[in-house]
């Protein structure tokens, strides 16, 4: 129950996490409509012809308020391979709270599962001044932004025997917000001015948006405090005092499985736009020069408006509001968890609202690329969430990142070392050919107690993709 709990606490959703940049890809000078992600300008300067994507999927998850340190990796423990001393008769992981430790510095606390899958696109040179793409993306994220300490802490240790009883807390924050949705984009990009060995490129993104799944718990100030159950001496009641809040979900993902017919249902919730637009600028004299190019974009402008119930709390009345452990046992997901919160606080009330706005991770892009004639290179990327703390929105967590490379027309390595969420990683990313293979946090996905890497995350991500001829503005 109590790792329950703490997931419910970290991004109050059971989807897989989340991508985030494949930082191994997205920087690389072979990495096409990839690359398109981070800034849409970047088409206009393919060395491809022709650029297709079949296949790339990404599974990321960082926080910034527990390090893991089970006895067993999160390799094991996402593939399914945890020993068999490490789990109860029925097969299930025997998985503790003392195998999570907490970070406790004062600070507000965030984490993000995001899971990514970029299916067929295209992108296509239609000359040597302008390009266009065509880019397909499914996107399942839960994320929590900006809570407090004392709430994560009180979630982690349970209502169970520990749980920190008689102490009062006030004034506690916390976002929560989750969203599954599908795009499609238009890309197009071109040269603004050219000469002398440089260019200023301009591109632009369109998108259209389909969502399947979204909650959210928009929590400015929660009172509450932890009692000893009456019924029961060894288990605790939550009792919540005070709440101003917005709480939000929607259902159709309840009870019905991610397949293609999900995806194209015209049932489903939610309805978007969204945009991207950047430049850049590319400084290469001939092919015996080393080349820089630097970039500027805004990304992920706009969101989804979905069908769903909302509820707004200002007024529990003066009977606080009770959560005993069992309330939280046998709970299938996020959909459950909202509407646990939503019938405890408001039995039987009609929602507020039957529409709600969740907006895209919208972030300020930043990019320096150098790169030598002999394939080595070297990318600082900055990416800088502009989303408030309180927004109904998918956040982009800002990052520093740094990734020295070397590639060729079929070969590449590159090593990712970013700071993210207060915290560094470091990352291994190959290409033989069109398969990709990488990860922006290697370490997370080894770390256990026995080695001694305390893990704050992990992040995984592969696919097939390749190019097509060598464009005529390619000065290789």
């Amino acid at each position: 129950m109590k790792y329950s709990l703490l997931l419910g606490a970290l991004v109050l959703t059971a989807s897989a996490s989340l991508a985030q940049n494949m930082l191994g890809v997205s920087t690389s000078r072979y990495g096409g409509t990839n690359r398109l992600y981070i800034n849409p300008a970047f088409a206009a300067s393919s060395p491809q012809d022709v650029y297709l994507n079949g296949f790339m999927g990404n599974a990321h998850v960082n926080n910034n308020y527990v390090r893991y340190q089970a006895p067993f990796s999160l390799l094991r423990l996402i593939s399914g391979s945890v020993q068999d001393r490490f789990k109860r008769p029925d097969g299930t992981i025997a998985f503790d709270a003392s195998y999570t430790k907490e970070m406790l510095d004062g600070k507000p606390k965030n984490g993000t599962l995001w899971g990514e899958v970029r299916g067929p696109s295209m992108l296509i040179r239609t000359s040597p001044r302008s390009a266009l793409a065509v880019t397909t993306r499914f996107r399942a994220v839960g994320q929590v932004i900006g809570a407090s300490e004392s709430v994560l802490s009180a979630v982690r240790s349970g209502l169970g025997e520990g749980a920190p009883l008689g102490i009062p807390s006030v004034d506690n924050q916390l976002s929560a917000n989750t969203s599954t949705y599908a795009e499609l984009g238009l890309t197009y990009a071109g040269t603004l001015l050219e000469g002398d060995g440089r260019k200023l490129m301009m591109g632009a993104t369109a998108k259209v948006l389909l969502g399947y799944n979204a909650q959210h718990l928009i929590n400015r100030g929660l009172d509450y405090r932890i009692i000893t159950d009456p019924t029961n001496p060894n288990s605790a009641i939550l009792e919540v005092t005070r709440l101003n809040a917005d709480l939000g979900y929607t259902t159709f993902l309840q009870n019905r499985a991610i397949s293609l017919r999900t995806l194209v249902s015209p049932s489903s919730p939610g309805r978007g736009v969204g945009l991207d637009l950047g430049f850049s600028y590319v400084s290469k004299y001939d092919s015996e020069s080393p080349a820089l190019q630097l970039g500027l974009a805004l990304t992920d402008l706009g969101g989804l408006t979905y069908r769903g119930e909302q509820y707004a709390y200002s007024d529990i009345g003066e009977t606080p509001v009770q959560f005993t452990s069992q309330d939280f046992n046998n709970l299938g997901g996020s959909v459950d968890i909202a509407r646990l919160i939503q019938n405890k606080l408001t039995t039987g009330r009609r929602p507020d609202r039957n529409s709600f706005r969740s907006g895209l991770p919208t972030s300020l892009n930043l990019t320096v690329d150098y790169e030598l004639p002999d394939g080595f290179g070297l990318n600082v990327t900055y990416l800088q969430d502009v989303r408030s703390v309180e927004a109904t929105a998918i956040h982009q967590p800002t990052l520093l990142a740094v990734t020295p490379r070397y590639e060729t027309r079929w070969v590449s390595m590159a090593v990712p070392l970013a700071y993210l969420n207060r915290g560094v990683t470091a990352g291994l990313s190959v290409r033989v050919g069109p398969a990709w293979i990488g990860s922006d946090n290697v370490l997370g996905l080894l770390g256990n107690s026995t080695n001694g890497i305390r893990p704050r995350g992990l992040d995984v991500y592969g696919g097939v993709a390749f190019g097509i001829g060598r464009s005529q503005a390619d000065n290789e």
